[in-house]
């Protein structure tokens, strides 16, 4: 049984960075599949609530701040800068819907940011957390069979 530092270590990791973070960390501590799945699938869930909240509260208040910048100005055109990111947020969007950017919050987007992408384009927040709770637990499988056999040739031939 591993302790309970090693476990929270995996734990938070897999709140912030997921593939990247928490499941490596869980192989590097000898964690079973069974615990890598577990507690990197439930850090994952803490994260994605935890975000997906956050994010409502804090597209709310910025909306309030805008509007109360803008009625003094009356009509003041705001021209959007259209980087590559943005693009491609919207290209993800506008193909692939809800499942696409729930898909690629815990490999490439990090939960805080995939949830507040998620929340700031789609509404229903509990259609939005199903989608990444799905996401999250099937990553966890994938990368865990995906990291498994590279952390043994890290531990076999470099250490």
């Amino acid at each position: 049984m591993n302790s309970w530092w090693e476990i929270f270590a995996v734990f938070i990791l897999s709140t912030v960075k997921f593939v990247f973070g928490g499941v490596p960390l869980a192989l590097t501590y000898n964690f079973s599949f069974f615990e890598s799945v577990t507690i990197t699938s439930l850090g994952g869930f803490t994260g994605a609530i935890f975000f997906v909240y956050i994010s409502e509260k804090l597209i709310v208040n910025y909306k309030k701040r805008i509007e109360k910048k803008l009625i003094p100005l009356k009509k003041k055109e705001n021209k959007k800068i259209f980087t590559r990111r943005r693009r491609f947020i919207i290209r993800v969007k506008r193909q692939f819907g809800l499942a696409g950017i729930a898909a690629l919050t815990p490999l490439i987007l990090s939960i805080p940011f995939g949830c507040f992408l998620a929340v700031r384009y789609f509404k229903n927040k509990q259609m939005v957390l199903i989608y990444i709770f799905t996401s999250i637990l099937s990553w966890s499988i994938v990368s865990y069979y995906l990291y498994k056999p590279l952390i043994y040739a890290i531990r076999t031939y470099l250490l």
